[in-house]
Formats: structure tokens, C-alpha cells, sequence
């Protein structure tokens, strides 16, 4: 849904979330991930240069969910936005996927090998995560804040099993939403070679 400006893309971004439960009290709905918003990278206009890292987070979310595979429970998804956002380049669907770590329920991996790849993509070792390009690992547990969601992930391990993965609240640490699967991305605002969103849509978009 391509709207005239931020502002009437909001509203509409609210109503259509209603519409389709995702705002329902107990934040659970089978199309509750379903509904995106692609804002502008730019805190206000373009030309001030002023880069916003939460929009920057909202952009990434919805290039990773087109790159990915749809789950069978959500064949759709709906995006909203305005031309000004649609007009800025973004990272070439190679770069993304060549960039891209994911990770599943039950999944065997070493604990070590994930976080070796965490670092080469540019993440920072801590001891919690806050922001996003952070992971932290406590025992068998590995907390990590990917550039392709609003929450960090908590993945528990079972020795090389993934147990299971969560994300979670950075303020009080407390568990949101059970994920099956989860796609880990770096920050990829700053790669030269760029493409224009439109190119990531598939071809019976409407």
C-alpha cells in the first residue's frame, strides 16, 4: 500500500494492524506477522542527512521477510509505505542473502560456529544486548539483536541443538513470542552496491 506521505501511512499502517488483529490484547494472531511498514531511513527529510536507526531496523525487517520464504501461515504480507521511503536505493538481494544467518528449531549447530559467524558480520560481543548489532552468550544461552527485527532473539541451546528461540524485551528480559525460525542480518545500510526495493517484490505482487 504505497500512501501519499509518512504521515498518512501511519495511520494507515495503525488501522490496517487493527483490521488484521495484530494489536489484539493478547498480542496473539495468525496474521500478526504479516503486517510491515518500509518508512524512509532519514529521520525527517532526505536532505538533512539524518540517518534513523529505528527506521533503518524497519526497512532491513521487511527486505529480509521478501528475500526469505513466506511460512505457509502467513502466504501474504502486507506492506505499507509512501513514495519517498520506495525512492531510496536499498541492498542488492545478493549482498542480503550473502549476509544473511539462518536459524531454526531444532537445527544442529555448534554454539561456537554461530557466534564466529556473528563476529564476521560485524557484530559486538557483550554482556546483554541492548541495541541492534549486539550478541551475548550465557552458557548455553545466545542472546542476539538482528538488524532484521524490532526484538532481539534468545536462542537456548541443548548442547548442539537448538532447543528453542524466543525474542524478547530488552528493558525486563522477559520472553514475548515462541519462533520457529529466525533470520539474523547485520546492518546493511551502508553497502555500496544498491538496488531499488521494488526489484525484492515477487511478481504477482498486487
Amino acid at each position: 500500500f504505497v500512501l501519499q506521505d509518512a504521515d498518512e501511512a501511519g495511520y494507515f499502517y495503525h488501522d490496517l494492524c487493527q483490521m488484521m488483529g495484530r494489536l489484539s490484547a493478547d498480542g496473539t494472531s495468525s496474521q500478526a506477522e504479516s503486517v510491515l511498514v518500509f518508512p524512509s531511513s532519514y529521520r525527517r527529510a532526505i536532505k538533512y542527512a539524518q540517518k534513523d536507526p529505528a527506521s533503518e531496523l524497519l526497512r532491513t525487517e521487511v527486505l529480509t521477510r521478501l528475500s526469505s520464504h513466506l511460512s505457509p501461515s502467513t502466504s501474504y504480507l502486507y506492506i505499507v509505505s509512501f513514495p519517498e521511503a520506495l525512492a531510496e536505493m536499498v541492498v542488492t538481494r545478493k549482498n542480503l542473502d550473502s549476509r544473511m544467518l539462518t536459524l531454526e528449531q531444532g537445527q544442529t549447530v555448534e554454539v561456537d560456529e554461530v557466534c564466529e559467524k556473528l563476529r564476521a558480520f560485524g557484530f559486538r560481543e557483550v554482556d546483554y544486548v541492548y541495541e541492534p548489532g549486539q550478541f551475548a552468550l550465557r552458557g548455553s544461552i545466545l542472546d542476539v539483536f538482528s538488524f532484521s527485527h524490532e526484538y532481539p532473539f534468545r536462542i537456548d541451546f541443548f548442547g548442539d541443538d537448538i532447543d528453542s528461540i524466543r525474542t524478547f524485551e530488552v528493558e525486563n528480559q522477559l520472553s514475548k513470542e515462541r519462533r520457529e525460525k529466525v533470520d539474523i542480518v547485520p546492518e546493511m545500510a551502508n553497502t555500496e552496491e544498491k538496488e531499488s526495493v521494488l526489484t525484492f517484490l515477487p511478481k504477482d505482487t498486487i
